[in-house]
């Protein structure tokens, strides 16, 4: 109990300490792209590395196998090498700071493109926050604290040195946050094996001997995995605030590099917790595994250390979120969507209401996980509206040259038709996801044959750091 105060604790000084340096909208959205490389690295991996992957990366080891346990976060180290290509080019583009920027740097200005996208993405953000917040008080009452006080701690620490300090905040304490998961996690899993090998005779290098594909399907979970990732990741919110944090092309690409390196080194560890409790406990279901582990196998001080690290897990995943969501009201709403001609930190509201927003948004979060114990599945109810539909505009407008504004409106229209279709059950699609994306791929590609833009040098405006963020 003492040990989970004092982490707060030192999250909250970090926050005040750092919010020395926020002053304007961009210091608070992207630390004034100015993130060193190694806070960068680890913000990156910190914000793929949530509760759910190690919790979920833990049952699914328990299940079906070491290395089915690794297939989520080494899906993610995947879309990291991926995004190393992707996000320079993102970076690249002037007047950057949301992934609707990008979208107006390509098509032009358009309230219609920029609104849908924050529409679609501002619900599912909160329910991601809330998912967070309710693991996060399952996994504190181990600490003996009770669950809707657990719940409420962690908002109140998330917001506070969030809004204090934006970017900044959030990368510091991502460092702290991810280095007790590198730390820790290592320590749980040597502990565990001993323990494993004395009772069952089981040796790591049994568990490790496998086939990387153990089970049949194991191909399609994988890829289950690692499309919807490397999809999803490449233009989300908080990874692409991550981008423009960075201090240039180069930063953002070695960064990312060094991200997917360190869930690498994450994957191991989680995945042989997992089936080393199915090895002690093999007749206990893979869902009931952890807390065995935790309860019943390792040691009291190796059963914190892995408390520990999963609650800075879910905190790290939480604060990217919250981030995010300033993004969308301070630079897409107020600024885009209503005061458009006039710079970004020269309006007088931006800052404040980044950190009001902040607030707003992680107390909704807050609620909706004191009231359900589970959320998350509003997320992927929804996801075909967000990542599948802003998937054409995105990826199209940065590879494809004759991509034209008509082209990303239709794109947006039938994707989102397409996606409705699926999800108030007019017809069941057979992915969703990708029968989406590839509606509104389709739409794009036509619309932007029939109806090319006149100017097609407007597209990706580039330029130096120097340019204000208008």
């Amino acid at each position: 109990m003492i040990a989970f105060i004092l982490l707060c604790v030192l999250f909250i000084v970090m926050g005040i300490l750092l919010s020395k340096r926020v002053s304007n909208g961009t210091e608070f959205l992207v630390a004034g792209r100015g993130l060193p490389s190694i806070a960068l690295a680890f913000t990156i991996a910190a914000t793929h590395f949530g509760g759910g992957a190690l919790i979920g990366g833990i049952e699914n080891g328990a299940q079906f196998g070491v290395w089915a346990g690794t297939y989520v976060i080494i899906s993610f180290g995947i879309a990291c090498f991926v995004n190393a290509y992707i996000a320079p080019k993102f970076r690249r583009v002037a007047n950057n700071l949301t992934p609707p920027d990008f979208i107006e740097s390509r098509f032009g200005h358009s309230k219609f493109l920029r609104g849908y996208h924050v529409a679609v993405y501002i619900f599912g953000t909160i329910a991601i926050m809330a998912a967070q917040f309710s693991a996060f008080g399952g996994i504190a009452t181990a600490f003996g604290i009770n669950r809707n006080v657990a719940v409420i701690l962690g908002a109140i620490v998330v917001v506070l040195y969030t809004v204090m300090a934006g970017m900044w905040g959030v990368a510091a304490t991502d460092f702290v946050q991810l280095l007790i998961c590198l730390i820790f996690l290592p320590i749980v899993a040597v502990v565990g094996m001993g323990i494993m090998t004395t009772e069952t005779g089981v040796t790591v290098g049994n568990l490790l001997s496998t086939p990387f594909f153990e089970q049949n399907g194991s191909v399609g979970n994988f890829l289950y995995s690692l499309i919807p990732t490397i999809v999803g990741s490449a233009f989300a919110y908080e990874f692409y605030l991550r981008y423009q944090s960075s201090k240039d092309e180069k930063d953002a690409r070695n960064s990312s590099i060094v991200a997917g390196i360190l869930l690498l080194a994450l994957a191991i560890p989680v995945g042989i917790i997992g089936a080393m409790g199915h090895k002690l406990y093999p007749n206990i279901p893979g869902t009931e595994v952890l807390s065995y582990v935790v309860s019943q196998t390792i040691p009291a001080w190796a059963g914190y250390l892995f408390l520990a690290a999963v609650l800075a897990a879910i905190m790290s995943t939480a604060s990217a979120m919250m981030n995010s969501l300033s993004g969308m009201v301070a630079r897409d709403i107020y600024h885009k969507l209503f005061n458009h001609e006039m710079e970004f930190d020269s309006l007088p509201y931006t800052l404040r209401l980044s950190k009001i927003s902040t607030v707003i948004g992680g107390l909704a979060a807050m609620l909706v996980a004191l009231k359900f114990t589970s959320v998350i599945g509003l997320l992927f109810w929804t996801s075909p509206l967000q990542s599948g539909v802003i998937f054409a505009p995105m990826i199209f407008g940065l590879f494809w040259k004759k991509s034209s504004k008509t082209g990303a409106y239709a794109a947006i229209i039938v994707g989102a038709v397409v996606a409705l279709i699926d999800m108030l059950g007019i017809y069941a699609l057979p992915e969703r996801m990708l029968v989406t994306m590839a509606a509104s791929s389709l739409a794009l590609i036509i619309g932007s044959l029939v109806k090319p833009d006149v100017d097609q040098n407007h597209s990706l405006k580039t330029g130096g750091q120097g340019q204000s963020l208008t």
